[in-house]
């Protein structure tokens, strides 16, 4: 076993131009009036006058661990609540993407529920054990360590959080890019029940419950929520005849709050998903070659992008479960202790058709499986008015694993198949102090010691009965010890009550590990472990409620040092020395480095009282270039790309509409959604079909989506009626794809088509 030290770099001085510092102005300039009035006032009349803000004041969120007001939180964070995405139906958090700058989150794989995010250009699209994530998914204050299952759907939700930039500090490790944090509501001390049923495009049948109330007046409550959620296909296996992209989803969701003494809170909960739906489908983005050799025909691609030919059992589905304990205590009026004890695991099984053909050009069985226990104990201070912070410790215990049957060509059969084990300790320590009324310090530390063990038994087969085995290509035990040393340092300023500003250094990093896949024979190298990635980012911002509280401005510039990019890649290979690459295999390396920089721009205006009309938006820009590619072979090409899933500009605006209607409350809401080029995936080097070309990766061009949503809310509150509109110019998008031209498979997922529901609502309070 050895040990590898992330060692700390420097950070590189912030560089940006004019125009962003011109849009972090704004709210400087737009305030300026109040803010010359208020320079000739003391520093303690600013404290104690408190502005007048409408939007901001009721978005709490726990973003540093501790409740704060969302715009007093010097971190790049926005807020959907619950409300928002159940009023629009949202299918399921993958909406996200166009309420947050610089997100993208798409279901990976063929999987309806496997999870693939990325913030700012960084993730991890490889849903394989051994492979962590870049955005952290949390649900309940509980880390999800594997995507399988994780593609929350939307029901009984408070509000989501999503923090960009790296949060090494509170966080952790995998939250190299940010955290996603899925708030459930917890249950009420009064009796409360709601159902919802909605139906729509595509045979939509979705039925969502909630009963919520006390069992014991003023020591126990509980709640269940439950949701089931079922589609027809956006396409048809024109092979089979069967639904393909279908959605066949259960839910659940219980909890109970015991309040022993007014000091002690301890809360239980368990949630459940099973996801039965047939694959997605993948569409051939150009005609497989080997097809005519099987089939006697071309397989070009089909007219539908839905649609697919493939010849493979649709297998697919997942049970994902967990379980938790929190215990907080008021230890005294200055100190909180709070204990979070969590379980998950998760039962994944796919058969994945790369080629989409009835041909076995590149068929695929796989099934994963892992289990989790994690505990973290954080001491929360709060008994000064300048000091505030959080203590901590956190233990995770995760195994992961699963086999990988391949078929390629009807010749080549193989597997994959092994374990990983990560044992992971962390200390941590996050505090503000008041240097005085409007000059506040921020300073942050985690230390965290991982040791991971990989596992790997990669062999090759005689037939397709997957039996006898012809070759061992890897065959590997091995450990790893990472360290990390993950500093945060920052400042922020309140120029006066209305804007805040801060700047932020600090560090993430996303975990080291095994390459599952590795075909040690060929490449010793592949069993090799890989290093941890490590993000240094200097961000510059500006909180700003503007206008009488009418109007909230939020900025955000980042200055990103991007080192050790863990890169998985489909990898081409001569296996018997003719000289023409007959084969591959998925590599995994760590492929250079890479600066990210942007701007962030979030909105909220609500110009009258009441507030009858708002606009609401965001825009990002975002610069992901890398220092230099990975030429593992000193070819001149470049063997991989590294930075995929980062369009340069991205952006949203919403209007919205609130007026009486009926007795009742009518609101409509009526949004686009902008995306830049973005690359889909990692290839590189020369292309086999054609040596003297470099293999270009799959791109989706600049695209726009529209969305719509109509609600009414009687006088009581009880009953509520909703329509909803997704991609309603069904646009043609590509959210992932494969590119294995040694195979000739070159496929892609879309984006969902156009769809509408209609719904109604029946609460009791």
């Amino acid at each position: 076993m050895t040990i590898r030290q992330t060692i700390p770099r420097g950070f590189r001085l912030f560089a940006m131009g004019t125009t962003v510092l011109t849009l972090l102005l704004l709210p400087l300039v737009l305030a300026a009036p109040a803010g010359a009035q208020e320079s000739e006032e003391t520093d303690e009349a600013v404290v104690e006058e408190e502005p007048t803000i409408h939007q901001s004041d009721a978005i709490v969120v726990t973003a540093r661990k501790r409740e704060e007001n969302v715009q007093e939180v010097p971190v790049a964070v926005t807020v959907v609540t619950g409300e928002t995405l159940e009023d629009t139906t949202a299918p399921d958090i993958s909406v996200l993407q166009g309420y947050v700058p610089n997100l993208s989150v798409y279901a990976g794989r063929n999987q309806s529920t496997t999870l693939t995010a990325f913030l700012r250009g960084i993730g991890q699209a490889d849903p394989l054990w051994g492979v962590d994530p870049g955005v952290g998914l949390y649900l309940d204050d509980v880390y999800i360590a594997r995507p399988q299952g994780a593609l929350l759907d939307v029901y009984d939700v408070e509000r989501v959080e999503v923090l960009r930039g790296p949060q090494g500090t509170l966080y952790g490790k995998n939250t190299i890019g940010g955290a996603i944090k899925y708030v459930s509501r917890a249950p009420t001390d009064t009796r409360q029940a709601k159902v919802s049923l909605a139906g729509g495009s595509y045979g939509t049948q979705e039925f969502r419950g909630l009963i919520s109330g006390p069992l014991v007046e003023g020591k126990l409550r509980g709640k269940v929520a439950f949701a089931s959620l079922q589609r027809d296909g956006y396409g048809t296996n024109r092979f089979t005849g069967r639904d393909v992209s279908d959605k066949d989803t259960t839910a659940y969701r219980a909890a109970l709050d015991w309040l022993p003494s007014e000091k002690v809170l301890v809360q239980l909960s368990i949630d459940g998903t099973s996801d039965d739906a047939e694959p997605r489908g993948y569409q051939r983005l150009q005609a497989n070659p080997f097809c005519p050799l099987f089939l006697g025909v071309e397989c070009q691609p089909l007219n539908d992008r839905y649609d697919t030919e493939s010849g493979l059992a649709p297998v697919n589905g997942t049970d994902a479960e967990g379980y938790g304990l929190t215990i907080t205590a008021d230890i005294n009026d200055a100190w909180q202790f709070k204990s979070i004890t969590a379980y998950r695991e998760s039962d994944s099984r796919n058969n994945i058709d790369f080629d989409t053909t009835p041909a076995p050009i590149t068929d695929v069985t796989a099934t994963y499986q892992d289990d989790q226990t994690s505990q973290e104990f954080q001491f929360l201070y709060t008994g000064s008015d300048r000091l505030a912070g959080v203590l901590g410790l956190y233990y995770f215990d995760g195994k992961a694993g699963g086999l990988v049957l391949n078929n390629f060509l009807g010749a080549i059969f193989g597997s994959t198949s092994g374990t990983t084990w990560t044992e992971s300790f962390a200390v941590f320590a996050d505090g503000s102090y008041g240097i005085n009324d409007r000059t506040t310090l921020n300073l942050g530390l985690r230390l965290t010691e991982e040791e991971k063990r990989g596992r790997a038994f990669n062999v090759g087969f005689a037939d397709d009965t997957f039996m006898d085995i012809t070759s061992v290509v890897a065959d590997y035990d091995k450990s790893e010890t990472f360290t990390s040393v993950a500093p945060k340092i920052g400042l922020d300023y309140r120029f006066n009550q209305e804007v805040m500003g801060y700047v932020t250094l600090s560090r993430g990093f996303k975990s080291g590990g095994f390459n599952v896949r590795a075909q040690s024979t060929f490449f010793p190298e592949s069993a090799e472990p890989f290093d941890d990635e490590v993000l240094d980012v200097a961000e510059v911002g500006i909180k700003s409620v503007l206008a009488k509280g009418q109007l909230v401005l939020n900025t955000a510039a980042f200055y990103g040092d991007y080192k050790d990019i863990q890169v998985s890649t489909f990898t081409a290979f001569d296996s018997n020395g003719d000289g023409v690459d007959d084969a591959f295999f998925g590599n995994f390396v760590n492929a250079g480095n890479a600066t990210i920089q942007g701007l962030e721009v979030e909105f909220d205006w609500s110009p009258w009282e009441p507030q009858w009309f708002g606009l609401q938006g965001n825009i990002s820009y975002l610069d992901a270039k890398p220092d230099s590619f990975l030429d593992e072979n000193n070819d001149g090409f470049v063997d991989t790309q590294v930075i995929t899933n980062a369009p340069e500009v991205t952006g949203s605006l919403r209007l919205r509409f609130d007026a009486p209607a009926f007795g009742g409350l009518f609101t409509a809401t009526l949004g686009a959604s902008y995306r830049d080029d973005s690359v889909l995936t990692n290839e590189g080097g020369p292309d086999p079909r054609n040596p003297t070309q470099p293999l270009l990766p799959i791109s989706q061009k600049a695209f726009t989506t529209y969305d719509f949503s109509v609600n009414w809310l009687s006088g009581t509150g009880r009953w509520g009626i909703r329509a909803n509109g997704y991609n309603l110019s069904d646009e043609e998008y590509l959210t992932s794809g494969y590119n294995i031209p040694v195979l000739g498979v070159v496929t892609g997922a879309y984006g969902l088509p156009a769809t509408v529901t209609v719904g109604v609502d029946f609460k009791i309070n």
